[in-house]
């Protein structure tokens, strides 16, 4: 009898054992005891799926191997998920990526620039995000000022994710050169459009591979710093309408003098020689020469000199970047406070999961770190809170996710361009236009058959190609034909009711 009385307490006493053993691990389940992965219950519970995401630009072999291997591993044991990346040559990134959003193609997640969230929207080709980013964003809105979300506000909806928080006055104002070239034929900065042409002479007396100019999207506001007595910013992005930051009016920027001005600059470059006319307007020619070292300037983009350096400097080790801006003395804008703008399609199968992977990388600075930079002591080191690189590879690119809560500059950039970044911002003033987005849907037959007479008759007048006298009257015509002064007035109009709603606003915050 007291044998079997043991046993029963014995039996008893593992049943108990047993019991709180699972209760325990119940519990850990519940409140994430014990739990190393940082993932909410709803993350981990979510199936393994592949997010498929658009990139510009060449991978590298090392992004590569980092992708395969230790990013989708941590991504797996995170989100649960697989990142497939589709890189498109920055030549063709506009085509090829509008052509996959027409078509429907079922990517998850893409970069562009500002200017093309708005088209994008009003095309259908992207969803509004205000739930995801609710649900999923946590990260995101924590580490993102309320104000450069504001920027893709449209309709009552949010469209894309400013990723970038950062200075931002100025972007696509300034001039970036190579500065250890320019020292090296004694000169110190630039600040007038003579020191660029000055510069560009003693190179090519020098060496003749260099080129001087090739862009043709964008540089014509660069010279505006020292043509114009007014500042004026561009409206669109293909550069026929500016606002006078003064007044707050509108400039018929092709009608005015300053484009007769800007066009004759553009022609005595080429007739010197600082545009290359071979290679005038061919982008891939423009990308191939800054990253085999060979261009002397081009356009800057307030921390184009960092983010540049690392393919420079593969080409040649010693090469140095930095902007400037010409008559540095007149004010800057901010017409944006970040031109980096992250849209889901409406196509995207995972659209949740997208929200979620941008959010992960803003969760901490380790995670912003990893995908960036790599791994820790494989790829890069800190030293002096920045960071040495370990690889000449890229990784994802640093500037579409610059963020000031965990900036650091890399070790090869010069302090002085660290400190021209950071104090970028010092004195600058807000953009008549900041918060504007033109609707195309009303002219866009219209706006459609101008940009198509622009790009066939005004790029060469804008490259110096052909002669502003000789091309420019009956290129005008071609495109008042076209429909030009009706997609001028609807820029006026949308303008006009954009200012009016700014006032109103302002009337009711003083009120309160």
């Amino acid at each position: 009898m007291t044998i079997a009385i043991q046993s029963a307490a014995r039996i008893f006493a593992l049943l108990t054992w047993v019991v709180l053993i699972a209760l325990t691990s119940a519990c850990k389940g519940i409140f994430g005891i014990g739990d190393s992965t940082d993932q909410s219950p709803t993350e981990a519970s979510q199936p393994y799926v592949t997010l498929s995401m658009i990139m510009p630009g060449d991978e590298s072999a090392r992004m590569r191997e980092f992708v395969d291997n230790e990013l989708n591993a941590r991504l797996k044991q995170d989100l649960n998920i697989k990142l497939e990346l589709t890189y498109i040559p920055w030549a063709d990134y506009q085509s090829k990526v509008e052509l996959a959003l027409s078509t429907g193609e079922s990517y998850d997640l893409f970069w562009y620039g500002t200017a093309f969230v708005s088209d994008y929207k009003t095309k259908g080709y992207i969803q509004p995000l205000d739930t995801l980013l609710q649900t999923y964003g946590q990260a995101l809105t924590a580490n993102i000022p309320a104000d450069n979300f504001k920027q893709y506000e449209m309709d009552g909806s949010l469209w894309a994710i400013p990723s970038q928080a950062f200075t931002s006055a100025g972007k696509f104002t300034s001039v970036m050169v190579r500065q250890d070239l320019l020292e090296s034929v004694g000169m110190k900065s630039i600040r007038t459009i003579a020191d660029l042409e000055a510069f560009y002479t003693k190179m090519h007396e020098r060496d003749p591979s260099y080129y001087g100019y090739l862009e043709n999207d964008r540089g014509q506001d660069v010279l505006w710093r020292e043509l114009s007595d007014q500042p004026l910013t561009f409206l669109d992005e293909n550069q026929m309408f500016a606002v006078n930051e003064d007044t707050g009016e509108l400039v018929d920027y092709l009608e005015s003098d300053l484009y007769k001005k800007v066009a004759q600059v553009r022609k005595r470059w080429v007739d010197i020689g600082v545009i290359d006319k071979r290679l005038a307007g061919n982008k891939a020619a423009n990308i191939d020469q800054e990253d085999a070292g060979k261009l002397l300037f081009r356009v800057g983009a307030v921390s184009r000199a960092m983010e540049n350096l690392q393919t420079v400097q593969n080409a040649e080790p010693g090469a140095k970047l930095r902007e400037y801006y010409l008559a540095p003395d007149k004010p800057k804008y901010i017409v944006a406070p970040s031109n980096e703008a992250y849209m889901i399609p409406t196509k995207a199968l995972h659209p949740e999961r997208a929200m979620q992977f941008m959010n992960w990388i803003l969760q901490s600075e380790e995670h912003y770190n990893f995908i960036i930079y790599g791994v820790e002591g494989k790829d890069y080191r800190i030293e002096n809170d920045k960071i040495h690189l370990l690889t000449n590879d890229q990784f994802m690119y640093e500037w579409m996710w610059r963020n000031k809560n965990y900036f650091m500059p890399t070790t090869n950039v010069d302090d002085s361009v660290v400190e021209d970044m950071l104090h970028n911002d010092d004195n600058a003033r807000i953009s008549n236009i900041f918060g504007f987005h033109f609707n195309q849907e009303p002219v866009k037959k219209e706006y459609a058959k101008v940009l198509a007479v622009y790009n066939e008759k005004f790029l060469p007048i804008n490259l110096g190609i052909v002669g502003y006298d000789q091309a420019f009257p009956g290129s005008m015509e071609a495109l008042k034909k076209a429909g030009y002064d009706k997609v001028w007035g609807e820029f006026k109009r949308q303008y006009a009711d954009f200012r009016a709603a700014q006032t109103s606003r302002a009337d009711r915050e003083e009120s309160k």
